[in-house]
């Protein structure tokens, strides 16, 4: 077998390797400036924007937000390193994916060499790690880098330095999102079947294990308070046959092909681990190390299936953001195979992640000035879509959560709480609640020009309104509610993406809030 590791000299591969996490920090800079907040950026922007801890933690008691107070800390600091918004919120996860890269690639070359490193590291760049959450505004790119780093000390211990090391960054990991713990099991399996193997159980490496944990007791009620709100209503519960899309959207493709690679990868590993001669190794401990290590990288591959059996157990909803370190077993288990590969499947696997990387790179700078504009300019193209809609002094109804977040921070300022978001009767009763957003939206009047009112508290108190609508709301329960009660509804401004229709009372409709009124 030819080998394969030592394609590239090793200072060059060093230098490229450089190269590549320069390349991600400036690509980034220009993505985050290119991407408007999303929901979820908009609540780390509110509760971090308060000037103490104390005026934060007040805020996740409510809980207007999910993530562990220390996220907001690094978000509340990071906001003053520059004026763009977009930018300086996700100066941690930008500045996490360089962290990300590197770790890999060390993981990688001390088994496959530094060529299949620095490949590894590269496939990176064709996964959702690096194309959507390293300029995301929320604490995932910076739990990925937190992980990578604890691969890199376990493969390290027991030295004391890495094993303190281990326990650190284990520990950070659980500060920046509580679902952190589904990837420290991984290690758990590892070192289970290390002490199987040998009869030997090494406690520094297990007290940093647990010590890796100990940051959810601190945050525990914070935790509990959480789920108590949301918990019965969360919008993503994670079923069996949701496992190929997680792969999909991970791997940033469709469910059948992330299937596909995550399929290759896990058998990969396998077949690495059990066909006799495949891996030379010195003595029976040798083989035991190289065991658990096969095992550790499995598990992080099939994080999905450990992310199904904890919701399943739980009772609790999952996105497949929340096992994200699965990327990360990917792209090692990549390297865990490849270092047994001849150079044909080095260079084969090195042509397919450069001209996978390249064609995505290729469309993004190609677009991303247009979508620096976009942003710039989205608040005041809002802003005049609603002027050439008339009617200024009329309060405007927003159905769809998301939106109506977007456009109290980016096209304010409007007459004061001029937006409204419409609540279903029905939905006073907690049961029959859905969706997280609509318990969030209640939370966040306190902190964003908006109110909310139920729709016959509404409709009872305006005889004409406005109601935005975008694209994807087209059919809501709001418009076919109005229309069913005989409400008059008219477009007074539309575009490609959303409409404003001018709402009036008629007779009928005031009919049918009598009727509501008295039956209420």
């Amino acid at each position: 077998m030819i080998e394969a590791s030592r394609i590239i000299n090793k200072k060059v591969t060093w230098g490229l390797l450089a190269l590549l996490v320069l390349y991600a920090l400036c690509r980034s800079v220009a993505a985050a400036a290119g991407k408007s907040f999303w929901y979820d950026e908009l609540l780390t922007l509110v509760v971090s924007s308060l000037g103490s801890w104390n005026a934060r933690l007040t805020a996740l008691r409510l809980p207007l937000d999910g993530q562990p107070p220390l996220f907001y800390a690094i978000e509340h600091f990071a906001s003053s390193f520059a004026q763009n918004k977009e930018i300086a919120l996700r100066l941690p996860s930008i500045l996490a994916f360089p962290c990300t890269l590197t770790c890999v690639f060390i993981y990688v070359k001390r088994r496959s060499g530094e060529t299949v490193g620095l490949l590894c590291a590269l496939f990176l760049l064709m996964t959702s790690i690096f194309q959507l959450y390293a300029v995301e505004a929320r604490p995932y790119s910076m739990v990925i880098a937190c992980v990578a780093l604890a691969l890199v000390c376990y493969q390290r211990v027991p030295s004391p330095l890495w094993t303190v090391m281990l326990a650190v960054s284990l520990a950070l990991a659980e500060s920046l999102h509580y679902l952190s713990v589904l990837a420290m099991l991984p290690f758990g399996l590892a070192e289970a079947i290390l002490f199987f193997k040998t009869r030997r159980i090494r406690w520094t490496v297990w007290v940093a294990l647990v010590a890796g944990a100990v940051p959810l007791l601190f945050f525990e009620n914070l935790l509990v308070l959480n789920k108590a709100y949301y918990g019965a209503h969360f919008w993503a519960q994670f079923q069996f046959s949701l496992i190929p899309s997680a792969y999909g959207e991970l791997l940033l493709t469709n469910g059948p092909y992330g299937t596909g690679v995550a399929a290759l990868v896990l058998a990969g590993i396998l077949g690495t681990i059990v066909w006799p001669g495949t891996v030379q190794t010195a003595d029976r401990e040798q083989k035991s190390y190289d065991l658990a290590e096969g095992m550790l990288l499995f598990a992080f591959a099939a994080l999905p299936f450990v992310g199904y059996v904890f919701a399943s157990l739980t009772h609790s909803g999952l996105t497949p953001r929340y096992v994200l370190s699965t990327v990360i077993g990917v792209s090692i288990g990549l390297g865990y195979i490849l270092s047994r590969a001849t150079l044909r499947t080095v260079c084969l696997f090195g042509t397919f992640v450069l001209s996978a990387v390249g064609v995505h790179e290729l469309h993004f700078w190609r677009s991303v000035r247009s979508q620096i504009d976009d942003v710039k300019s989205s608040g005041e193209a809002a802003g005049r879509f609603f002027d050439s809609a008339g009617h200024k002094k009329l309060p405007v109804l927003v159905p769809n959560g998301l939106a109506l977040v977007w456009l109290s921070h980016y096209a304010s300022p409007f007459p004061g709480n001029r937006f409204f978001y419409p609540i279903s009767d029905q939905s006073q009763n907690h049961e029959v609640r859905a969706d997280t957003v609509d318990k969030g939206i209640e939370l966040l009047t306190a902190y964003l020009p908006f109110r909310t009112a139920t729709y016959l508290e509404f409709t009872s108190t305006n005889k004409e309104f406005l109601v935005y609508e975008g694209q994807r709301d087209a059919g809501n329960w709001l418009s076919l509610r109005l229309t069913l009660d005989g409400w008059s509804l008219q477009t007074v401004e539309q575009d490609a993406s959303r409409k404003i229709s001018l709402v009036t009372r008629t007779a009928c409709a005031a009919c049918q809030i009598a009727e509501d009124s008295g039956t209420k």
